[in-house]
């Protein structure tokens, strides 16, 4: 079965459970307020276990880890653009946050329209841009290639250069029987992108029963994101990344909208400021914030979406809360980076 279709039969199936979960919170009555830290853990847990799953250890034999290490090459190689100075890392800083501090992506003939996402825990999204146009990695990269405003080539090109290059061309010999064309470059970087998981999170190992990992700030803001709707939209094992909502849902932003969003994709006029719903692992290390990066802090990123997307107005400590629970999102940097480079 295709991967996309498994992971969007996963995300039914949360939303399903989210559904039936919140019919239950909201119609029991409160807990005491002498519950202790123990019986909210142990309650908590059992429902994140079917709503949010921990992101799973990566493992990958000898010859996956080379043709990653490939593909790192490859991600790094400023020489694929047309001015050979921009490579896939000038956006996504993978020994960074994956992504980049700016507030649009800076390419070969200036800048962008739109905050660039970042690359880590990337394999557990099914679409791919702010506007969803892509359903898999293989055609997610043509838009960077082919777009001029970032690096303004193509894959002839590409292919002509990286078969140019001695030390490309002995490891394609050993990797890939010396095949090098826009499918196996794509192959190298899909190896080297989808291996760039962050499990181990105070949160992941929550979810594993550490019952300490994440502190009573942090499981009252967890507490606070289900009960305000937020993992209505912000669930699955990357916590987003699969689903689509309208940035402005119950009231309007605080600026005029030139982005048009996933409308820019389908031409419907129910997709008009239709985004991807983004990740939120790492989401502490990853400002600014949002499709435009408007928000500068994590504080102000709450509040914009508690207000456009919930309607609410949050308490001082609600913020805090929700703060300390989004900070037990980060983990530790990739893996595997360790095992690529010498």
């Amino acid at each position: 079965m295709n991967i996309v279709v498994i992971r969007w039969l996963a995300a039914l199936g949360a939303l399903i459970t989210l559904t039936t979960y919140l019919f239950f919170s909201f119609s029991a009555p409160e807990k005491p307020a002498n519950s202790t830290r123990s019986e909210t853990t142990i309650n908590l847990k059992d429902i994140s276990a079917q709503l949010i799953q921990p992101i799973p250890e990566p493992t990958l034999s000898s010859r996956e880890l080379n043709i990653a290490k490939l593909g790192m090459q490859i991600f790094l190689d400023p020489n694929l653009s047309s001015n050979n100075r921009v490579s896939c890392e000038s956006c996504h800083h993978i020994f960074d946050n994956g992504a980049e501090n700016r507030q649009v992506s800076l390419g070969v003939q200036g800048l962008g329209a739109r905050n660039s996402p970042t690359v880590f825990n990337v394999s557990h999204n099914s679409r791919f841009f702010w506007d969803g146009r892509a359903s898999s990695l293989e055609t997610q990269m043509d838009g960077p290639v082919h777009n001029p405003l970032e690096m303004n080539t193509n894959w002839q090109k590409i292919t002509r250069y990286v078969a140019s290059v001695p030390t490309y061309k002995q490891q394609f010999n050993a990797q890939l029987n010396g095949t090098i064309n826009e499918s196996t470059i794509k192959e190298s970087l899909i190896s080297f992108m989808t291996a760039l998981d962050t499990p181990d999170s105070p949160f992941d190992l929550f979810l594993k029963g550490n019952e300490t990992a994440i502190s009573q700030a942090a499981i009252n803001g967890w507490q606070q994101f289900k009960i305000l709707g937020c993992i209505a939209c912000h669930q699955g094992t990357n916590i987003g990344g699969n689903l689509f909502q309208k940035f402005g849902n119950l009231n309007a932003t605080d600026k005029k909208e030139s982005d048009l969003g996933r409308y820019n994709v389908t031409g419907l006029e129910s997709d008009m400021g239709v985004f991807r719903v983004p990740s939120l692992r790492n989401v502490a290390n990853t400002a600014p914030y949002f499709h435009d990066g408007r928000a500068e802090t994590l504080e102000a990123a709450i509040v914009t979406m508690a207000y456009v997307q919930l309607g609410r107005e949050l308490e001082p400590a609600t913020i805090l809360e929700l703060k300390a629970f989004l900070n037990a999102l980060s983990a530790p940097p990739p893996p595997v980076l360790k095992e690529l480079i010498p």
